[in-house]
């Protein structure tokens, strides 16, 4: 009996992995509508809140245009942020079904629709096709850069900024029941097709860290590059100061060698001088270191 118990359970554990799609409900639905934003398209953005006693991970059913190409379908974190979120999708006529698995009350759903252009006319549809419960549903619609002459059904009941400085038509808010519907269809003039993200100033992706006691090499590689050239300038100064002192001496050295020259030509041409004295008496030659002639004796006149 214990044994069956156990695999009965376990079987039932298995089998329902997640909280039956009869029994979601939202808490809020929050639609924004983007045309022309990043692409030639419309733009749409489900931001989904389940009731806060939706039993997790809870199979949650959302269906969008057949032809909607899918951007992102993903769980809200508070820590973390957006992280992808598992889902299969499967076509039914002019809907498709996303059987999301939610591990969290907050989930976003992101696709992109067909935006009618007819001129400068724009026609945008959309729906809600129903079949879940929501207590708040508000739909709201992105004005794009350089429209003008917006009509919208429902019309809007207040004007808001978003973050991108983009005015956005916002309908009032409803509560839908399982089988309620909503659709909103709008049209505006533009005469350009300029996207409306190419006008938006340059954001950082995250906040700029605190960078107080760090080196900005931006900053300072000026005064390094300055200070290598002067560096190198005098460097090849002192090079050349080295050259020319080195050139220098080699020229007292020559002058040096020059002046021996002289003193050794001088020597030997005082010496020969010297070889050709003569006695004043007798004549005869006197040999280098005499002072008396060798033949007569006579002192020689060596100073004359």
């Amino acid at each position: 009996m214990k044994k069956g118990l156990m695999l009965l359970a376990l079987v039932l554990f298995f089998v329902v992995p997640a909280q039956a799609q009869d029994s979601i409900h939202f808490y809020s639905v929050k639609v924004d509508i983007w045309p022309e934003f990043d692409r030639p398209a419309v733009l749409v953005i489900y931001h989904l809140t389940l009731v806060e006693d939706t039993i997790l991970p809870a199979l949650v059913e959302i269906r969008i245009p057949a032809q909607a190409e899918i951007n992102a379908v993903a769980m809200v974190d508070s820590t973390n942020g957006l992280f992808n979120a598992q889902y299969e999708r499967t076509v039914d006529g002019d809907w498709a079904t996303l059987s999301i698995t939610a591990t969290s009350l907050d989930f976003q759903v992101e696709y992109y629709d067909v935006l009618v252009k007819n001129g400068t006319t724009r026609y945008i549809s959309f729906a809600w096709p129903g079949g879940i419960a929501v207590d708040a549903f508000t739909a709201s619609l992105q004005n794009p850069t350089g429209s003008t002459d917006l009509q919208m059904d429902p019309a809007p009941v207040r004007t808001e900024n978003d973050s991108y400085n983009l005015p956005n038509s916002i309908t009032q808010t409803l509560s839908l029941s399982a089988g309620e519907a909503f659709t909103l269809n709008a049209q505006y003039e533009k005469i350009t097709d300029d996207l409306s993200v190419a006008g938006l100033p340059v954001q950082p992706s995250q906040p700029l860290e605190d960078t107080s006691g760090q080196v900005v090499w931006s900053s300072i590689l000026p005064w390094v590059i300055g200070g290598l050239g002067l560096g190198l300038i005098v460097l090849g100064l002192l090079v050349l100061f080295s050259f020319l002192r080195s050139g220098q001496r080699n020229g007292r050295r020559g002058k040096a060698r020059h002046a021996g020259k002289k003193g050794v030509l001088r020597t030997e041409v005082k010496t020969e001088k010297e070889s050709m004295i003569y006695c004043h008496e007798c004549g005869n030659r006197a040999r280098p270191g005499d002072q008396f002639c060798r033949t007569c004796g006579s002192r020689l006149r060596l100073g004359e």
